[in-house]
């Protein structure tokens, strides 16, 4: 979704939680991300968020509002979240 909705100006962040960087580098190397990571091993950011489950998502409009939110990844769902990013996308313009 990032770099088909890159041009239209969405930029996905992943927060990584662990306290050992070295797990997420081993799962990195099986599974590249191609969006920036912000390591938050302290948790201040999932406090911030009031994050319930991982993985979980959240769409923010050009505002800076939560405007969607998700717990976990369904592929079964991956037409509503388009949805929701080209909903978000379309209001920017």
């Amino acid at each position: 979704m990032q770099q088909k909705h890159a041009d239209a100006g969405l930029q996905i962040l992943a927060i990584n939680l662990d306290v050992e960087p070295e797990l997420a580098a081993t799962f990195l190397t099986k599974v590249p991300a191609i969006m920036p990571i912000i390591y938050d091993p302290q948790g201040l950011i999932a406090s911030a968020y009031a994050l319930v489950g991982m993985p979980s998502s959240y769409l923010i409009d050009k505002k800076g509002q939560i405007r969607f939110t998700h717990q976990g990844f369904f592929s079964a769902k991956q037409q509503q979240y388009e949805q929701e990013i080209t909903y978000l996308l379309a209001e920017m313009e």
